[in-house]
Order: C-alpha cells, then sequence, then structure tokens
C-alpha cells in the first residue's frame, strides 16, 4: 500500500454495521494503492454521504483530501463539491469562497470553469452583489453560450441591477435553451406580473413560452 492510501486509512464518518454499501465503499477507498484510484473512491463515498444526508462526513473526506493532495485538479473538484454543499446549507459566502478557490487553481476543463463561473454568479446574485454576478455570468456564457444556467442567473443580475429588457432576453434565451426547464420561465413570469406592458413593447419575450402558455401570457397581457 502506498505511502498516500495508508493516510487515507483513519476516515471521517466510519461504517455503520449493516451498512454494506457503506461499508463496501470505504473497504474500496482505504484499499486504494494510488491517489488517482483513491480520488475516484472518494467522490464515490462523497456522493453516498450527501444521499443520506451525512453531510458532515462528506465535508470531512472532502476537507481532508485537500490537506494532503497535492494534485490541483483534484482540489477544484474538492473544493467544487464543498461549494455545492455549501450552497445547499445556505451558507453562501463559504460557497463563494470554495468556488472562488476552484476557480484560481485554473482547471483544466472549460466544462468546470463555465461551471463555476456560473456558480460564483449565482453565489453573488443571492448575496446582492448583482454588478459582480453578471460579470462572472458573462464570462460563462463567453465559453459556452449554448446552456441555459448562465443565461438564467445572468436574467437575475440584470434584474437586481434594473435592467428590465436585458433581464427578459437573458430568460427568454435560457428558456430557449432547455425548453423542460421551467426556472426560467418562472422568472420571465414574475417579470412580467410585475411589468405588464413589457411584452407589448417587446413581443419576442413570447419566445420563452411554450405555444400554450403563451396564449395564457397573452390574454393576461392584453
Amino acid at each position: 500500500m502506498s505511502d498516500f492510501a495508508k493516510r487515507q486509512m483513519l476516515l471521517p464518518g466510519s461504517a455503520v454495521p449493516g451498512h454494506d454499501t457503506e461499508t463496501m465503499l470505504l473497504e474500496r477507498l482505504q484499499n486504494s494503492t494510488t491517489e488517482d484510484d483513491h480520488f475516484r473512491w472518494l467522490l464515490f463515498v462523497v456522493g453516498y454521504y450527501r444521499g443520506v444526508h451525512r453531510v458532515d462526513a462528506a465535508k470531512g473526506l472532502l476537507q481532508k483530501f485537500l490537506r494532503e493532495s497535492e494534485k490541483s485538479e483534484y482540489k477544484v473538484h474538492c473544493h467544487l463539491a464543498l461549494g455545492q454543499i455549501a450552497t445547499d446549507e445556505q451558507e453562501l459566502e463559504a460557497a463563494l469562497n470554495h468556488f472562488s478557490a476552484a476557480l484560481a487553481l485554473k482547471p483544466t476543463t472549460k466544462k468546470v470553469e463555465y461551471v463555476l463561473l456560473n456558480n460564483i454568479g449565482y453565489c453573488l446574485n443571492m448575496l446582492g452583489r448583482y454588478g459582480e454576478g453578471e460579470q462572472q455570468c458573462r464570462k460563462a456564457l463567453e465559453i459556452d453560450w449554448v446552456r441555459p444556467s448562465a443565461y438564467r442567473n445572468l436574467g437575475v443580475s440584470l434584474h437586481g441591477q434594473g435592467d428590465i429588457i436585458g433581464s427578459a432576453w437573458a430568460l427568454v434565451e435560457a428558456a430557449k435553451a432547455d425548453s423542460s426547464d421551467n426556472r426560467a420561465r418562472v422568472l420571465l413570469e414574475k417579470l412580467l406580473s410585475s411589468n405588464p406592458t413589457l411584452v407589448v413593447s417587446n413581443p419576442w419575450i413570447m419566445e420563452g413560452f411554450s405555444s400554450s402558455s403563451a396564449k395564457i401570457m397573452e390574454t393576461a397581457c392584453t
């Protein structure tokens, strides 16, 4: 067993008797012979703990790995996971710090960079820092202008700064990018309910709705 694997023998959240899945995952994690293999099983264990609402155990594993690993790409994913957990717990400053730390490590894939920028934008919006949130969302869109998430968060950023038409445009683009995701559509409906004449001067907004909901909105706005 490698020195790295030996250091991982003392893991937070030890197995509970009768929990076969947890026991199996921890055994695979503890018996890993390389850091690559260990990290792969670490993510499985973290996913398991999050799924059974043992968040402290998941955070303990990630924080331990962060302290001991020297591979920046692994640290990126650890910070990303910790940021996601913090977001779920509404600890937005902590989430922002983790996402920013991951981004500072310069992730090797554009997909991960997009996710981090978008998540940072979301956190900044939730903290009321809309101008900064807009900057991060636009950076995410420079990487991938097809995915809906950054458009949706950009819509929130622009709305928070009083740019109603810009917000409507971003939300329409988010809805068009993924018609199965109603989150942008719900935000767009709220925007129009507060600004009922907006669609009259900007009929393109109806592109953000399905044909059936568009008829309802047209009736409501006339």
